[in-house]
Formats: structure tokens, sequence, C-alpha cells
């Protein structure tokens, strides 16, 4: 990312998560610093995502709508992590 789309974390704190579909994640509730790349921490309820902090990835941060726009891979759900804290069980 370049210089202009370097953000603080406090200001990103309550930001929507949201897919391209329009699905809601969560609320972005932090950032890990993993040296690779950061990884923002979304939150809904006891469910936490775990969203790579990349470009492929974030793909627009809309700082006027509170709003981050995410292509979200594959697996990183709690529902699709069995066995892990929030995941839901199938019917």
């Amino acid at each position: 990312m370049t210089d202009q789309n370097k953000y603080l974390v406090k200001d990103l704190v309550g930001f929507e998560v949201v897919t391209e579909a329009g699905e809601v994640l969560g609320i972005f509730k932090d950032i890990i610093e993993t040296g690779a790349n950061d990884i923002f921490v979304v939150g809904e309820g006891a469910a936490e995502i775990l969203v790579p902090a990349i470009k492929s990835v974030v793909l627009k941060i809309e700082m006027e709508q509170r709003r981050i726009l995410v292509d979200l891979p594959k697996g990183l759900r709690p529902e699709e992590r069995p066995g892990w804290p929030g995941a839901r069980k199938k019917k």
C-alpha cells in the first residue's frame, strides 16, 4: 500500500466490514501486526474473523461511510472452521 492508503487503527475502529455481495461480517475491532502483513480483527458478538490486510482482500476503505469493503477468502468465516470459538454448527 502506498502512504496515501495508510490509516490509523483508531480511525478504523467501529467501521462496518462488508463483502462485495453486501454481507456484513462485523465491526472492525483491532489490528494484529505480524511482520509480513497486518491482520484486521473483525467481530460480531463472540465470533471474530481475522482478515488479512492485503490489497487482494481489503478492496476499499470508505472513510465517509465508515465501511471497509473486503473480498474474504474461503475458510476465514467462523462457520467454516468447525470447533473454533464462534463457529456455527451445520444442521
